[in-house]
């Protein structure tokens, strides 16, 4: 993965939304301790932790839990 890509993932990195392919080059970059991508990890986590604090949570409704468990399972 080349350097000026990790950063757009940080924050789905940070959510679990990556597969093992995309998250173990940026999980061993941050093991070997670049400041800049710390500190850039610090920010989207940041961003991530402001963004859940600003919706609400919402329950799906039976019809919309039904569909999407039938989508998750497709997959």
């Amino acid at each position: 993965m080349v350097y000026q890509h990790i950063g757009e993932l940080y924050e789905l990195y940070l959510l679990g939304a990556l597969d093992r392919e995309d998250s173990a080059p940026i999980q061993e970059h941050v093991k070997q301790g670049c400041p800049r991508c710390l500190e850039e990890l610090r920010e989207a986590a940041l961003s991530v932790y402001l963004l859940c604090q600003a919706v609400r949570p919402v329950r799906p409704g039976p019809q919309h839990k039904t569909q999407l468990l039938r989508r998750l399972r497709k997959k």
